[in-house]
């Protein structure tokens, strides 16, 4: 059973930020973050942690291949690029006058604006009522002939007969006991 990790309140890292990785084998480069995993702590940057895929084929007109995917980094290991003075920097939160909060740059003091990859949905809302999967006319269709309805409503009356039987209080019996053998 996979056990994950405490989660984190406030992520301070959004899909679509551009980023710095700070450790591992990917030291030093750039990129943007394509997927925040927030239940693993940890997030995917485009074109960084490649893994080489041995992908097989699907029959003799495409033959298998090895394909490059990116794995994901854990959230501790990449920083903000700070938009002014252009370095890996911390954020913290502040609020605008007009009470709006905002991600700051600890080291110049800049505000870090929300991607614009965060107003377009990923997959759109379905609008409206959903579609429903019987037409009216269907749904009112009679189904039954007249001799199954005629057996349908005899089962009924027989079962119901039967549970007011079972319900209805009946006598106290007496108790008959065997004559005793001499």
């Amino acid at each position: 059973v996979k056990q994950f990790p405490e989660p984190i309140r406030v992520w301070k890292v959004v899909r679509g930020d551009h980023v710095q990785i700070v450790q591992g084998k990917e030291k030093g480069k750039r990129g943007t973050i394509k997927q925040v995993l927030r239940k693993d702590h940890r997030v995917i940057v485009e074109g960084m942690n490649l893994l080489k895929k041995h992908q097989k084929g699907a029959g003799p007109q495409q033959p298998g291949q090895i394909v490059s995917i990116e794995s994901p980094i854990h959230v501790s290991n990449v920083q903000l690029i700070d938009p002014v003075e252009d370095v890996p920097t911390k954020i913290r939160f502040g609020f605008l006058q007009d009470g709006t909060k905002v991600r700051i740059a600890s080291k110049s003091g800049a505000i870090i604006p929300r991607p614009e990859v965060l107003t377009q949905r990923r997959t759109p809302i379905p609008y409206g009522p959903p579609e429903k999967d019987t037409a009216p006319a269907e749904a009112t269709k009679k189904t039954l002939s007249s001799e199954e309805e005629m057996l349908q409503s005899a089962i009924r009356k027989l079962t119901i007969m039967g549970l007011k039987q079972t319900l209805e209080p009946s006598a106290p019996q007496p108790l008959e006991l065997p004559a005793p053998q001499k």
